[in-house]
């Protein structure tokens, strides 16, 4: 036997759960983090505190529905703290989150069962259920791909609570008439780890979450010197044939032929206009990732976004005698921000204008209403030059150069589809497209219809 006071121990833990949590607090505050995850575990610790408590202060053989109560506290504690480690990385879905409370509940059915049972027969199947569910998230941790080395020492460390928990279970299972203050080897040793992990998990949380905020910050800064370096080469290009052709025609100005100087001029539109596109696009990309950009959702009327939008166009169009048309003349409504869902129609059309051959026809259809889904899709639809399979892949990620000369030459970075994606994920959007080579392109997005 060990001389240890396992009430003193519990008392201990709980005021230990304090400072972790006012540590927590002030992690909060200091890097201002809106993290769901975080939320959930500073609970755990605080149905911990409640657990360890009542643990501690109760006296005697206590009576069924605090049993129960108990249990079910502690089954929780453990599942959300282990749910925070386990899906750390993930965008908290709530839907998700919900699904995986089964466990815990399942557990909390399963154990009622046994709230008139001895205490030994209660520690044997409470230690196991956890031990259990440690040894779920250590395979997780260990086994699953993207996982950063803290979660994989998280993993180990996890596999060995089980494995003490295993050896609580057991020696309670084997030691019949015991009580949860048993000071046998067999339960104080697993105990006093457990309360010694209940120390060290919140630790290696923190650090897990500096960790994948360091490898995001590295891949966005490694993103970003790419982008930039596309953007400075692509700038060079238009500004330089602007130069060019301005000096053409001030230094010949009498001897440019009326012919030849309708080329210029239309060269000098057609740069200034590919320019000034490229420099607002690049605006609002900066302004969306500064956080300069508000959100300001309501419901939009998108078939007047999309008719400003062709009475935009109305030059570009005559210029390569395209035929320009929105095919759904009723009014539809979206929920999404309105300056946002403007630039990304305008993103699109202005694509399909570039690579749709002089003669060409454009097309705005209603691909779809889900109303169950609560989403609408509409498409942007082209004859002309068409996307490689590699090039759909690609175009939306802002790493990747995805760039063609337009059919009249018109060049590009491929900077306003990358927008497009990034202002619809705002607006709980989509975009997709679908494309063959030589035979056009349709670009897809998918908006809310309403605010749910």
């Amino acid at each position: 036997m060990i001389d240890i006071d396992v009430r003193t121990l519990f008392v201990f833990s709980a005021a230990a759960n304090i400072f972790i949590i006012a540590l927590f607090a002030t992690y909060i505050k200091l890097y201002k983090v809106k993290n769901p995850i975080i939320n959930i575990f500073m609970l755990s610790r605080l149905l911990g505190i409640v657990f360890l408590i009542m643990i501690s202060l109760r006296d005697g053989a206590p009576k069924p529905i605090e049993i129960i109560i108990n249990t079910t506290i502690n089954l929780f504690i453990v599942f959300y703290e282990i749910y925070c480690i386990s899906f750390i990385e993930r965008k908290f879905d709530s839907k998700h989150f919900k699904r995986f409370l089964l466990i815990p509940i399942f557990f909390s059915i399963a154990l009622s069962f046994f709230s008139s049972s001895s205490a030994s027969e209660r520690i044997t199947v409470v230690s196991l259920s956890v031990s259990m569910m440690y040894a779920f998230t250590a395979y997780i941790l260990l086994t699953e791909k993207g996982k950063t080395k803290i979660q994989f020492l998280t993993g180990y460390i996890l596999a060995l609570a089980s494995l003490a928990l295993l050896m609580r279970s057991l020696g309670a299972f084997f030691e019949v008439g015991t009580e949860v203050t048993s000071i046998n080897y067999m339960l104080i040793l697993p105990l006093i780890f457990f309360l010694i992990l209940n120390l060290v998990i919140p630790l290696l949380l923190i650090f897990i979450l500096k960790e994948k905020d360091n490898l995001k910050l590295t891949e966005l800064n490694k993103s970003k010197d790419k982008f930039f370096s596309i953007i400075a080469h692509d700038l060079r290009g238009p500004f330089g044939g602007l130069h060019q052709i301005g000096e053409l025609l001030w230094l010949n100005k009498n001897k440019i032929s009326e012919e030849k100087r309708e080329k210029l001029t239309k060269a000098l539109y057609q740069n200034s206009k590919n320019t000034f596109n490229l420099l607002d696009n690049l605006l609002k990309w900066a302004s969306a990732n500064a956080g300069l950009i508000i959100y300001e959702p309501s419901q939009l009327n998108l078939h007047k976004i999309v008719l400003n939008n062709l009475r935009l166009f109305n030059s570009q169009v005559k210029l390569k005698n395209l035929t320009l048309r929105c095919n759904f003349d009723r009014e539809l409504f979206v929920y999404a921000d309105s300056d946002m869902i403007d630039t990304v129609i305008r993103n699109i059309i202005s694509n399909a204008i570039k690579f749709t051959p002089n003669g060409g026809e454009i097309e705005i259809i209603l691909d779809k209403v889900d109303k169950i889904k609560n989403t609408c899709a509409i498409a942007i639809v082209d004859n002309g030059i068409g996307m490689a399979k590699d090039s759909q892949l690609n175009v939306f990620e802002i790493d990747a150069t995805v760039s063609t000369l337009g059919t009249d030459n018109e060049s590009g970075t491929g900077l306003g589809l990358k927008l497009c994606k990034e202002f619809l994920t705002i607006n709980k959007g989509t975009i997709w497209i679908e494309s063959n080579e030589n035979k056009g392109t349709g670009v897809f997005i998918s908006l809310p219809i309403e605010n749910k």
